[in-house]
């Protein structure tokens, strides 16, 4: 973990919200970092087991070592206090300074490009956190038909390449911003050169404005009554419309002026049927709004298995919420709202680095990063402390 996450990461993190402790500790900044990550590759065990995991893991905690050699434990309200001094905004810089662009070979995983374009997939997940009013009020209870859940929930957003399924971006707030906004945040991790693809929810005139401007593209679902008139029907079936600019909309529609001439960003549609997964004989029709408005260049039929290619990062969010977190009815530890996002934060920092290890291990001998599997690479990160902690008292 720590070759994936080095101390020198670490330590910048800490430096940019200044989370340095002030004077000498037993618990610094650094080594609490590592142990919110430890927590979360242990959801099971103790404070006080985590803690003998991670020093037998870190090969620079020898003072650690030697301390618990001589039963000198920290405690759990100690190991609580350091969590509280190092806060959830170091291990946010984390994540977003581990983010980055791995080179995948087109040739060995060629569902990571689109006619030459990196494939970006966005999509949201919520978290079940331990109930008590800070918490409550911090993140919100979700609602259904049957009134509000049991437990307050965290949302977090994240933005993955689906060649290696590694994150560009992750946000996390609670449940009063939605996915729409929690994605605005990540529209600037584009670059030139990426397509985005992305579910319902996240198509507007305002994102669609901000994925344009860092020069990327994107293939979104529209929801059902979205209003998208056809302007021009290509050879191939789709057609030509755009996506009103709201401002201009509100205002011409008061003067009858008709949808086809309100002014926008230009699109293609293009729309598909696919079978059901009730069993029944009935089939769901899928409505995409590209950017990518060249028919020729951008075959419609290549469309369907691209935005299908989404379930690669709805395993990663799978990775996270099942195998590293144990399945996504399990309760965070945490009870504090700081200490929820740290603990976010962390698993999401585990994941990436797991993700790295997995592209690394995978280039080194030459194949495809899909065919190693999350869970073993987990269990190959955490082997060290797990061997070591066995033959701990």
């Amino acid at each position: 973990m720590t070759a994936a996450l080095p101390p020198e990461l670490v330590d910048l993190a800490i430096e940019e919200w200044d989370a340095r402790e002030e004077r000498f500790r037993m618990l610094p900044a650094r080594v609490m970092a590592y142990y919110a990550m430890a927590c979360t590759m242990n959801f099971d065990a103790s404070y006080e087991e985590v803690w003998i995991r991670l020093v037998h893991g870190l090969s620079w905690a020898r003072r650690h070592r030697q301390r618990k050699d001589a039963g000198m434990l920290p405690t759990a309200a100690a190991l609580y206090k350091g969590r509280v001094r190092l806060g959830w905004q170091p291990m946010a810089e984390l994540l977003r300074s581990s983010a980055r662009r791995a080179e995948v070979d087109p040739a060995r995983a060629p569902w990571a490009f689109f006619h030459g374009l990196r494939v970006v997939a966005i999509d949201g997940f919520t978290v079940n956190v331990n109930r008590n009013p800070e918490t409550v009020a911090r993140f919100g209870l979700p609602s259904n038909a049957q009134g509000p859940g049991s437990y307050p929930q965290a949302r977090v957003v994240a933005l993955a390449e689906i060649g290696t399924r590694g994150l560009l971006g992750a946000q996390v707030s609670g449940l009063g911003d939605g996915e729409q906004t929690l994605a605005r945040e990540l529209w600037p991790h584009l670059l030139a050169g990426d397509v985005v693809v992305g579910d319902r929810g996240f198509l507007s005139h305002q994102d669609l404005q901000a994925i344009i401007a860092t020069g990327a593209h994107a293939v979104i679902r529209a929801k059902a009554d979205w209003d998208l008139p056809v302007l021009e029907v290509n050879a191939d079936g789709s057609y030509q419309s755009r996506i009103a600019d709201p401002q201009a909309s509100r205002r011409l529609r008061r003067t009858k002026v008709p949808a086809h001439l309100i002014p926008g960003i230009p699109v293609r549609v293009i729309e598909y049927t696919v079978a059901t997964e009730d069993g029944t004989d009935e089939s769901e029709v899928i409505r995409l709004v590209t950017t990518l408005t060249d028919p020729e260049r951008y075959p419609m039929d290549d469309f369907p298995d691209l935005y299908h290619d989404r379930w690669r990062l709805e395993t990663a969010i799978g990775d996270i919420e099942t195998r590293l977190r144990g399945g996504p009815e399990v309760v965070l530890r945490s009870r504090k709202p700081d200490l929820v996002l740290q603990e976010i934060h962390a698993l999401l920092c585990v994941y990436q680095a797991i993700r790295d290890l997995i592209v690394e291990g995978a280039d080194h001998i030459g194949i495809d990063p899909d065919r190693v599997s999350f869970t073993k690479a987990k269990h190959a990160a955490a082997r060290h402390t797990s061997d070591a902690a066995a033959f701990s008292p």
